[in-house]
């Protein structure tokens, strides 16, 4: 992975904290220790993670910060590792077509 470029994702999200009592907490982000586990995943392993916060974010509409971080890093290892692209998109695009918003209503 291109530790610059994960950095500078790591560093866009910032890292919003609050304090409770005696006890400082902060919102979910990625850490380093986050990109080590991203790096250390088999290609379909990574593929797999990917399709399910892309798929989340799509049926729901939504994803937290958190996650839009965690696909932000994924992509980036994607990139990193010559993973085809086409095939990627042409999987969202299959399940896009399949879905069907009255099954949720």
């Amino acid at each position: 992975m291109n530790k610059e470029k994960a950095q500078e994702i790591l560093k866009a999200y910032g890292k919003p904290t609050f304090q409770i009592g005696n006890t400082k907490a902060s919102f979910a982000r990625q850490t380093d220790e986050c990109l080590a586990e991203i790096e250390s995943k088999t290609d379909g392993e990574l593929i797999e993670h990917w399709k399910s916060l892309v798929w989340i974010n799509e049926i729901y509409g939504q994803v937290s910060l958190n996650e839009m971080q965690r696909i932000s890093l994924l992509e980036l290892e994607i990139g990193e590792r010559k993973i085809e692209s086409k095939t990627l998109k042409s999987w969202y695009e299959i399940e896009l077509a399949k879905f069907d918003e009255q099954d949720f209503n």
